[in-house]
């Protein structure tokens, strides 16, 4: 985890400030390259070769490449053995120096040899141009702004901010009030923009001039393997990505929520790191604590958990949205800031198990896309706000009926806000599971949940890893059968399979948990008041806010024990807060 900045011309007390400005994704160390035309800027947390020799930017020999790099190359060993073979000297024993002899040897062909967590930015003074590449899935964000001449790039966008006019993409905001987050390209700013997933820049830095490249899209292919095959190739690649990713030349600790996903990924890393420690969080309104104890308990880790009040975490909502850094519409950065803060006192990376869902088939909203024309024909309470939303896909097949399923607001409600309708533009045909989840890995994944890993730890000065997201790993998963990962209600079925002898059964039998955060209790009192005081102060007109007034009124009359129709309403409530609150901390 680290931080990096820059923009095509010389400002030493400007690329001082804002390298500073990102201290808190590296607090070990921040300098400053500057020179003509370039003014780059990293701010450091030394994981890998911890001496100050490695601190960024970092310049070859012959003075002609510099780099400011955020991530992990977890084969950085193998690509600098190929490179000492081929004659190049390492003063180091970091992965950064290995990205930049890399550069040296292949130019852009160096992506394709990485496995990792990645964005950085490598100057080429002879061709004067800037090449930046953010790694295959987006686990870490990668922010430019462009007009006319002017170029800069950053992990945050709030640093990007002071360059532009301030003004709100109105494509951006469409996309926010309908899927809680902005998609690909788009921020809420105008001319502020993220570079893709598996998408690298080359940009002139005298002109401005951007050229784009894809050079990694995930391809879906039919797996050949029979079942049996397939367990042991699944339990081999994920013991490998979990192997890869305890490369650190600090004490690595893990997230364990009790929950599958993190109970597999610990468990394993505990076999291969005696010294792991664990984390748990528990809230009053959701607590996990007694399942994380019982495999703490059965791996015997040196196990840490926290207990957050109500209040307590109340209190912090103000810090999260100043460092979500964009608007996104998800509570779960609430709990994720938490244990971030109390993870970081004691190491500076740990483990977690995202990405696990959206390979096997880990959420509701794929079993009600799959089993939506059952469900529309059996008479079984699911709660009345879900059933209405499966009964509006009878006739949509597709990724327009997984839309209806997903979206934020529907199409009235974005009507009465004056807000366009942003539905998906894909051809109405069948697709089956592994399309849809391929969606949500190039969708719902870069632009909220690894924001949300990335920020919130960042906040902190610490890096989660992600071994469900190791590349292999997630190319096989995603060749394997639908029907093998979902089994009429029972989720991610293959993976519990391959791993029932290292979990405990209380873990596989209970019901998947989430991180859940009382905002329907918040929106209910003192929220309430706080956003229609908001709407109020911010006096903008993007946006018709009469529906939301009316939306804050309705939930504090519905009674507390109808928790789908309360926790529904504050879910649009929240991204309307989150909104207005970023908006009159980064833009009013």
């Amino acid at each position: 985890m680290c931080g990096i900045i820059g923009f095509n011309w010389k400002n030493k007390k400007l690329i001082e400030r804002k390298t500073n400005n990102l201290k808190h994704r590296g607090p070990d160390n921040q300098s400053i390259f500057i020179s003509k035309n370039i003014s780059i800027g990293h701010s450091r947390l030394a994981i890998i070769d911890l001496d100050k020799r490695s601190n960024q930017p970092l310049i070859n020999e012959n003075k002609k490449l510099i780099i400011t790099f955020n991530g992990e190359i977890y084969n950085f060993k193998e690509i600098k053995t190929e490179l000492e073979k081929k004659g190049h000297k390492f003063k180091t024993t970091s992965d950064t120096e290995v990205l930049l002899k890399g550069f040296e040897e292949w130019s852009e062909k160096l992506v394709d040899k990485l496995d990792g967590m990645f964005a950085f930015c490598i100057v080429n003074t002879d061709k004067k141009e800037l090449f930046l590449a953010r790694d295959h899935f987006g686990l870490k964000p990668l922010y430019y702004f462009s007009k006319k001449d002017k170029f800069a790039f950053s992990s945050e966008l709030r640093e990007l901010i002071e360059f532009t006019d301030k003004k709100i993409s109105k494509e951006g905001l469409e996309e926010y009030f309908n899927y809680r987050f902005t998609k690909g390209k788009n921020t809420l700013i105008k001319n502020i923009h993220k570079v893709l997933p598996g998408e690298f820049l080359k940009v002139k830095y005298e002109t401005g001039k951007i050229t784009k490249t894809k050079y990694y899209s995930l391809k879906l292919k039919q797996n050949k393997l029979n079942k049996k095959e397939t367990k042991k190739k699944i339990k081999e690649l994920v013991t490998k990505a979990i192997k890869k990713r305890l490369i650190a030349d600090v004490q690595i600790g893990s997230f364990l929520s009790g929950g599958l996903d993190s109970t597999i990924v610990t468990t394993i890393a505990k076999k291969i790191n005696p010294k792991l420690n664990t984390f748990s969080m528990g809230f009053e309104t959701t607590n996990e604590l007694e399942y994380a104890k019982i495999v703490s308990k059965k791996i015997k880790s040196k196990h840490k958990e926290f207990n957050y009040t109500q209040k307590k975490l109340f209190n912090q909502i103000e810090t999260i949205i100043k460092h979500m850094d964009e608007p996104i519409g998800d509570a779960g950065f609430v709990p994720i800031y938490a244990l971030s803060k109390e993870a970081s006192k004691y190491n500076k990376v740990v483990l977690c198990g995202d990405g696990s869902d959206e390979i096997f088939c880990g959420y509701d909203r794929y079993k009600l896309y799959h089993y939506s024309k059952l469900i529309n024909w059996i008479p079984f309470n699911m709660g009345k706000d879900i059933l209405i939303k499966i009964q509006k896909t009878k006739n949509k097949k597709g990724f327009k009926k997984f839309f209806e399923i997903t979206r934020l607001l529907d199409k009235n409600e974005l009507k009465k806000i004056k807000i366009k309708d942003k539905a998906i533009k894909f051809e109405n045909e069948n697709k089956n599971l592994n399309e849809i989840m391929k969606y949500d890995i190039e969708t719902l994944l870069p632009n909220d949940f690894f924001m949300k890993t990335d920020k919130m730890a960042g906040s902190s000065g610490l890096e989660i890893r992600t071994p469900f997201m190791d590349k292999e790993l997630v190319e096989f998963v995603m060749s394997i059968k639908p029907q093998w990962k979902l089994r009429f209600w029972n989720e991610k079925k293959i993976l519990k399979e391959t791993f029932k002898k290292i979990i405990p059964k209380e873990i596989t039998k209970r019901r998947k948990q989430g991180f859940n955060v009382p905002i329907d209790y918040w929106f209910k009192n003192k929220l309430n008041k706080e956003l229609k005081t908001l709407l109020n102060r911010n006096n903008h007109q993007l946006y018709s806010k009469e529906e939301i007034y009316k939306l804050l009124d309705k939930i504090k009359t519905i009674n507390e024990n109808k928790y789908k129709e309360n926790f529904i309403i504050a879910q649009k409530l929240w991204a309307v807060y989150v909104f207005e609150k970023w908006y009159e901390m980064y833009i009013k």
